[in-house]
């Protein structure tokens, strides 16, 4: 769905400021930016009416990271590979896939998968943090060893400085006084000065590695932490036709989008420090609703998106839906100011890891009721080791773009008017195509990447017509 437009950045190019920020959603990230970019005017694929003409959430989610058409049967999956797959092939460790993370209840549906691994062949997010954890568990350096376990007692009190020799004391003291010969005390004592020395090492900041258990328990990832975050039971699937849960289910899809959506945050952290993947995504479904954080809807997002409570486009404004929408715009900038916080909490070389990333929040839609994909609401937080412009808005088209005009209507009732625009139609496979050089990929000749997708503008057999990358997205513009 998309954000109301009385909650984003007037400025529309140009420094960003605190002051830009100031009474908008992502005022939460007044901290940050120096570390920003917001671009406007990109323009996702396809329009509604144009070119393919099939269900606009479909086509939102199917060609939103492939630039290509979906496929015209009942399961409306993509016709090519999706970004996140094209990037990881090159810069992941041994070619490895993506990792995509989820909230909700697991899906296969068109409208909540974005992740492709080929062409009809869907790469459903994974939604369950323990999972997610166990994958890592191999990788996480123990004292030297392998950690199979999230962080125990044990190991918070040890890395906090807590000596292993101290935690066992008692029972070492009982052994020392059992009948042994002097040469079976000097072996003990021996042993005692060899574990010492090696505590040193190991403990030392300087020579440990950041991808251990430590790094892990400093994230808040412990096993009591991972459990509450993982719900054992059905989760209450998203619905078009509205609120359909049981009890259990709709009090685990509130874990899962509150615990869950933290900890998958953590972990994707805690992957990156370990250099395990380096494409990243995490998806949050719509048709889903709101019933946690201080929120009590009683219409599903997508619906509350059209302004009538349903599925169903004109007509009646649902009373409270403006507020009811901007509520939910809230509560995903939260999401994503906590991302951007936990990743700037970690360093990394002479900056943060949050530096060396480029974490996007790229929305569906530009607009839940117009259905439309043009001036797409984008954010950017790191420069991707200094690859992109901070700090900056910055208007891809050129000329005046506008708001849009979601809250052109329903603001105090009525009934539903035009919430679309026209503005903001540069083709987003420009963007994709800088990222992906910031990221480190090659074109095919070996230089940098051109082109992406299968055509950026209404017909497929046209191409891509406009290639490369944007200029003024680049920190040596």
């Amino acid at each position: 769905m998309g954000p109301g437009d009385g909650k984003k950045p007037q400025k529309e190019d140009g420094p960003l400021t605190k002051e830009d920020l100031a009474g908008t959603y992502l005022e939460g990230l007044s901290s940050y930016v120096d570390k920003l970019l917001i671009p406007r005017g990109f323009r996702s694929l396809n329009q509604y009416g144009s070119g393919q003409v099939i269900d606009p959430h479909d086509q939102a989610m199917g060609s939103k990271l492939t630039c290509a058409y979906i496929i015209d049967d009942r399961s409306r999956y993509a016709s090519a590979q999706s970004l996140d797959h094209v990037i990881a092939k090159q810069i992941n460790p041994g070619g490895a896939a993506p990792m995509v993370l989820g909230v909700g209840a697991a899906s296969t549906s068109i409208k909540e998968v974005l992740s492709f691994s080929d062409s009809n062949t869907p790469y459903p997010a994974n939604v369950n943090p323990q999972s997610v954890y166990t994958l890592l568990s191999g990788v996480l350096a123990n004292g030297g060893g392998t950690a199979q376990e999230p962080v125990t007692r044990a190991d918070y009190l040890v890395a906090r400085g807590k000596s292993v020799i101290d935690l066992v004391s008692d029972d070492l003291a009982t052994y020392k006084r059992l009948n042994m010969s002097k040469a079976d005390q000097d072996r003990v004592d021996s042993w005692l000065q060899l574990l010492r020395e090696a505590e040193v090492g190991v403990n030392d900041p300087e020579l440990s590695a950041a991808c251990n258990t430590l790094a892990a328990m400093n994230l808040g990832i412990t096993e009591q932490a991972l459990k509450e975050a993982s719900p054992t039971g059905p989760i209450t699937p998203g619905n078009v036709l509205g609120p359909m849960g049981t009890p259990e289910g709709d009090s685990n899809l509130a874990i899962s989008f509150t615990k869950g959506g933290d900890m998958m945050m953590k972990l994707m952290a805690l992957t990156m420090m370990c250099d395990v993947n380096r494409m990243l995504m995490l998806v949050y479904p719509g048709y889903v609703t709101f019933k946690w954080d201080g929120i009590n809807h009683t219409k599903e997002h997508h619906g509350l998106s059209h302004r009538t409570g349903d599925f169903t486009v004109g007509g009646n404004c649902f009373p409270g839906v403006i507020d009811m929408i901007a509520e939910i715009d809230r509560w995903y900038a939260a999401r994503y100011v906590k991302l951007v916080e936990t990743l700037n909490s970690i360093g990394e070389g002479e900056g943060t890891l949050l530096d060396n990333t480029a974490t996007m929040w790229l929305p569906e839609l530009s607009d839940g009721n117009a259905h439309n994909l043009n001036n797409l609401p984008i954010i950017i937080a790191g420069s991707a080791g200094g690859y992109l412009k901070q700090g900056a808005i910055v208007n891809v088209e050129g000329g005046q773009i506008g708001r849009g005009n979601s809250e052109g209507s329903c603001t105090n009732g009525g009934t539903i008017g035009n919430t679309g625009s026209s503005r903001g139609n540069v083709p987003i496979n420009k963007l994709y195509v800088t990222l992906m050089n910031a990221v480190g990929c090659k074109g095919p000749d070996g230089g940098p990447v051109t082109t992406f997708g299968k055509f950026d503008g209404n017909k497929e057999t046209d191409g891509i017509k406009n290639p490369g990358e944007v200029a003024s997205l680049k920190a040596s513009a």
